[in-house]
C-alpha cells in the first residue's frame, strides 16, 4: 500500500480503524485477523513511504507509528486475542525469509498420535502423517563434504555462496567443524571477551539451583578436544541474571538483582590467572537498577533501570584489595530476597559502592531488556522490554548516554520483546535482534525498518539469540531455537537457511563467536531436568544402525583409509557419508564401544506472498508453512478475487492438517514403521535413552546424540576435524 502525505493524518486515520476494529471484535464471535493484520502493515508502510519521501516529519512519524503499534499489540496480547503476530514489517524490498525445510517437529506428532490412539480411536493403529509432519532420515539429505560434521543437516537445492576463495567461509558453509563439550549450570547468560581471552558465564547451581555460579574459560588455554573450566562462587546473595566482559581491565561482572561484582582476570607475579579469580569492586544496584549490564567507554560500566541508567566510574570506586577486612559501601547487603540459606557464609557482606551517576531516560517507563554499544556511532541500542511490565510496547532504540540518556533513533516492526542485539564489525551500519516473537530483524542504523526478517521458529518459540559475523567477507547469521532444540545457519544474501545444527535435543539459552578460533559457542538448557537434577520424560531409544557411535567410527576409518566418498564424489541428493547398509561384524562391533567419544553419559527454493496478504495468526502449536517471503503486486481484480475466495479465512487457523473428514482415516491409517520401515540396532538403542516428545527423531541427524543436561558446546570450524570427535549421548544409567 502506497501512501502520500501527510503522513500523520494516515496515522491518526489508522489509529480510528483499529478502535473500531476493536469494538467490533468485542461484539462478534468472528474473528477479525485480515484487518488487524492489515492496519499493522499498514502502518509500516506509513513509516516506509515518508521516509521514501524524505520528509522533515520522519522522526514524529515513526514516534506515532510507535504509538499505533503499541496500542494494537497491547490489545492483541493483553485481551489474550493472540499469542503469536506473525510479521507485518517485511515488504517486497524487505522481505520475511523462511527455511525452505517444512517441519512440524516429533513433540507435536507424538501429542497427536497420543490423542488419536488412546482418545478418537482408542486402540486404532497410529495414522499416516500429512507431508508436512513427516521428514526424511539423515541419509537421505545433502552432505557437501565428507568431513560435514554428522550432527548438521542441510537443506536441498540450497548454493553455498562460499567457494575456495573464500576458505573460512567454506568451512562454516560446508559445517567443517568439531564439537567439544562441557556440562554446565544452568545457564543465565553468556559473554566473550572482545578480544577472544575468555569466555565467562552466569549460571545457577546448588539445591534447588538457588546458588550462583561464575564459570569461565580462558581461551588461550583451550585445546582441540576439551573445554576446561573453572567454577567460582561469587559472593552474591542470589542467581545472578547478567554478565559482562571488559577486555581491555581484563574484569568480568556478574550482577544479581541488588549488586554487581567484578573479578579480575589479570596475571599474578608469577604470570598466571589464579583459579579464583580476585573480587575487585562490589557495585549497589539500589535494587532499581536490576537490568542488563554494558561496559562503556572511559572507564565505566552502566546498568539499566526503569526509566534510567546507573553508571559506575570504575576508577573512582573502593576496591577489595584497599582494605581486604573493610565491607564497601559502609555497610551490608539487604539479604531478605534471596534464596540462599539463611545461614549461607559464602555471601559477601558488602553493600556496594553507589553509582557515579544516575541518567534520566526521557520516557520514565522505558525499561531496556537488551543491550549493545554500538561502537561506530557510540549510541547504546536497547530493546524495549514490554510483556514484563504489561506495557506491551516493543522496540527496539538508540540511546545517548553521553548526552542525558537522549532518544535518538527509535526501530520498529518487532512484534514482542527484543531478548538480544548483536552486530558484526564486517558492517558498521548493520545491527541484528533476537525477538520473542520467533524472528532474527536485520536493521540499517538509518532506517526505521528492518531491512530483512528472518523467520526462525514459525511462530512456535522465541529466537533465542543471534550471532551475525562475515567470514571472508560473506554476511552470515547463527540463529538459536528453544523449542526447536537446533542452531540454524542461515545465508544472508542467498536468503536461505543453509544447514542446522544438533543441540543434543536442548534449548539453546545464548550464543557467542569467537572470531580468532572461527569457533560458535553455544549454551544450552535441558529443560527435561529439572531444579533437583532429576530427567524426566524419556524413553529406551530408537537409534538406527547408522546414526550409532560404531557407524561414526567405522565411517571416520573409511575415509582415513581413502574408500569413503572425496569431495568430488559426494553428491547434493546422494546418501550421506559412512551410512552403512549392513551391519558390522559383531566382533567388530563390540570391540568399538569402548572407543566411543568419552565415558558413557548417563533451495533456495522461496515462494512469493503478496504484500497485503493476510498473515497467519496462530498459536504458537500451529506450524507455519514456508520458504521464502516475498511481496507481490496484485491488480485490483485479483485482490478482489482473492477477498471473495478469503471470506471464510478471516477465522484464527487452528490447521486442519490431522483432519480425517475423508471417509475414516483411522481405517486405512498405517505406522511410519511400517511404510518406512528403519534399521534399528536394537543392542546399541537398548541403553540408551532419548526424550519421548523431542523436537527429533533419532535419525534426524547422522549421530543420534541426547545432551541429557545443561551442555556448553564448541563448534571450532576447521579444515580437517575430527569426525570421531562427539559427545556421548544419554545412558540409562543416569535415571
Amino acid at each position: 500500500m502506497s501512501h502520500q502525505g501527510p503522513w500523520l493524518g494516515h496515522l491518526d486515520a489508522l489509529a480510528d480503524q483499529l478502535d473500531a476494529h476493536q469494538a467490533a471484535q468485542a461484539e462478534t464471535e468472528e474473528r477479525g485477523d485480515k484487518e488487524f493484520g492489515r492496519i499493522l502493515r499498514d502502518t509500516c508502510d506509513v513509516v516506509r513511504d515518508a521516509e521514501k519521501d524524505a520528509s522533515s516529519e520522519l522522526p514524529e512519524v515513526i514516534e506515532k507509528a510507535h504509538a499505533v503499534l503499541s496500542a494494537a499489540l497491547r490489545w492483541a496480547y493483553g485481551d489474550e486475542y493472540y499469542f503469536y503476530v506473525p510479521c507485518f514489517s517485511n515488504s517486497k524490498d524487505c522481505p520475511e525469509i523462511e527455511d525452505g525445510m517444512r517441519m512440524c517437529g516429533t513433540d507435536i506428532t507424538e501429542i497427536f498420535m497420543e490423542f488419536y490412539t488412546q482418545y478418537l480411536y482408542p486402540g486404532a493403529p497410529r495414522p499416516k502423517l500429512p507431508d508436512f509432519a513427516r521428514t526424511t532420515p539423515w541419509t537421505k539429505s545433502p552432505r557437501p563434504h565428507p568431513l560435514s560434521t554428522r550432527l548438521s543437516r542441510f537443506r536441498e537445492g540450497v548454493p553455498s555462496p562460499a567457494s575456495d576463495t573464500t576458505p573460512a567461509a567454506q568451512l562454516i558453509y560446508q559445517a567443517r567443524a568439531q564439537l567439544s563439550i562441557d556440562h554446565v549450570s544452568n545457564p543465565y547468560a553468556m559473554s566473550l571477551s572482545s578480544g577472544g581471552s575468555i569466555l565467562a558465564m552466569a549460571g545457577a547451581g546448588g539445591w534447588k539451583e538457588r546458588d550462583p555460579v561464575l564459570r569461565y574459560y580462558l581461551l588461550d588455554e583451550q585445546d582441540d578436544e576439551d573445554l576446561e573450566s573453572v567454577d567460582m562462587e561469587p559472593g552474591l546473595s542470589n542467581v545472578a541474571r547478567y554478565v559482562t566482559t571488559d577486555e581491555e581491565r581484563k574484569l568480568i561482572f556478574l550482577a544479581d538483582d541488588d549488586r554487581v561484582k567484578s573479578f579480575s582476570w589479570a596475571q599474578n607475579a608469577k604470570g598466571k590467572v589464579p583459579k579464583r579469580l580476585r573480587n575487585i569492586h562490589t557495585m549497589d544496584s539500589q535494587r532499581e537498577f536490576c537490568g542488563p549490564l554494558v561496559v562503556i567507554p572511559n572507564g565505566r560500566i552502566a546498568r539499566m533501570g526503569q526509566g534510567k541508567a546507573a553508571v559506575w566510574t570504575l576508577d573512582a570506586l573502593e576496591t577489595h584489595q584497599d582494605n581486604p577486612k573493610k565491607l564497601i559501601g559502609g555497610g551490608e547487603v539487604n539479604r531478605d530476597n534471596s534464596w540462599r540459606e539463611d545461614d549461607c557464609t559464602r555471601i559477601e557482606l558488602s553493600r556496594g559502592s553507589p553509582p557515579t551517576a544516575v541518567v534520566a531516560f526521557a520516557d520514565s517507563m522505558f525499561e531496556p531488556l537488551a543491550l549493545h554499544l554500538h561502537t561506530p556511532s557510540g549510541y547504546l541500542l536497547c530493546g524495549e522490554q514490554g510483556n514484563a511490565r504489561d506495557t506491551h510496547r516493543y522496540s527496539c532504540v538508540a540511546i545517548d548516554l553521553e548526552h542525558g540518556g537522549k532518544r535518538v533513533a527509535r526501530y520498529l516492526g518487532h512484534g514482542q520483546d527484543v531478548d538480544r542485539i548483536t552486530a558484526s564489525p564486517g558492517d558498521p551500519n548493520v545491527f541484528v535482534t533476537a525477538g520473542s516473537d520467533g524472528y532474527a530483524r536485520i536493521f540499517d542504523v538509518r532506517r526505521p525498518l528492518p531491512v530483512l526478517t528472518f523467520n526462525t521458529g514459525h511462530q512456535s518459540e522465541a529466537c533465542a539469540d543471534v550471532v551475525f559475523v562475515h567470514p571472508d567477507g560473506i554476511p552470515t547469521l547463527f540463529t538459536g531455537g528453544e523449542r526447536t532444540e537446533q542452531v540454524k545457519v542461515w545465508d544472508v544474501r542467498g536468503k536461505s537457511v543453509v544447514y542446522e545444527l544438533s543441540t543434543g535435543n536442548n534449548a539453546v539459552a545464548g550464543m557467542a563467536w569467537d572470531a580468532r578460533r572461527s569457533s560458535l559457542y553455544v549454551s544450552t538448557e535441558c529443560r527435561r531436568v529439572n531444579r533437583m537434577g532429576e530427567r524426566n520424560g524419556y524413553r529406551q531409544a530408537r537409534i538406527p544402525r547408522w546414526a550409532t557411535w560404531w557407524a561414526v567410527e567405522r565411517a571416520a576409518k573409511e575415509l582415513k583409509d581413502g574408500k569413503g566418498e572425496g569431495p568430488e564424489g559426494v553428491e547434493t541428493k546422494s546418501p550421506a557419508v559412512g551410512a552403512p547398509d549392513d551391519t558390522p561384524d559383531g566382533g567388530q562391533e563390540q570391540s568399538s564401544t569402548e572407543t566411543g567419544p568419552g565415558p558413557t553419559l548417563g533451495e533456495d527454493s522461496r515462494r512469493t506472498q503478496q504484500a497485503d496478504e493476510e498473515p497467519s495468526f496462530k498459536p504458537a502449536s500451529v506450524e507455519a508453512t514456508g520458504q521464502s517471503r516475498q511481496d507481490e503486486e496484485m491488480t485490483d481484480a485479483e485482490e478482489e478475487d482473492e477477498d471473495e475466495g478469503d471470506d471464510d479465512d478471516d477465522d484464527m487457523d487452528y490447521g486442519d492438517d490431522f483432519s480425517d473428514s475423508d471417509a475414516g482415516m483411522h481405517e486405512d491409517a498405517r505406522s511410519d514403521e511400517e511404510e518406512e520401515p528403519e534399521d534399528i540396532d536394537e543392542e546399541y538403542s537398548e541403553e540408551k535413552r532419548w526424550p519421548e516428545r523431542p523436537y527429533h527423531k533419532e535419525d534426524f541427524f547422522g549421530y543420534a546424540y541426547d545432551g541429557g543436561e545443561h551442555v556448553l558446546m564448541r563448534w571450532h570450524f576447521t579444515p580437517e576435524p575430527d569426525l570421531t570427535q562427539l559427545p556421548p549421548t544419554t545412558d540409562g544409567d543416569i535415571f
